[in-house]
């Protein structure tokens, strides 16, 4: 892959680490940015160097973020229900 493509994949890192830090709900965002990122541009570059493990990455980067970003609504609906539920009774 190019060195511009390289480049702008480290940069999405950096950025998702550090959005990650100051706020959880754009860090998440930008990792599944990430991952979207790594597999277009491993689909794109198939069969060069690379290109395989920057899809398979990127597959397992956008699969945990969504996994994850689908657990923790859950996990916060449940709290919310239980928060009502104790707010009522009083």
């Amino acid at each position: 892959m190019n060195k511009f493509i390289v480049i702008s994949l480290i940069f999405t890192l950096l950025m998702a680490v550090v959005l990650s830090i100051a706020s959880t709900y754009y860090g998440s965002w930008a990792f599944y940015a990430l991952g979207m990122m790594l597999v277009i541009f491993g689909f794109i570059y198939k069969g060069k160097k690379d290109a395989a493990g920057c899809f398979w990455l990127g597959l397992l980067i956008m699969l945990v973020t969504f996994v994850g970003a689908n657990v923790s609504g859950k996990i916060y609906s449940e709290t919310v229900k239980i928060l009502q539920e104790n707010n009522n009774q009083k």
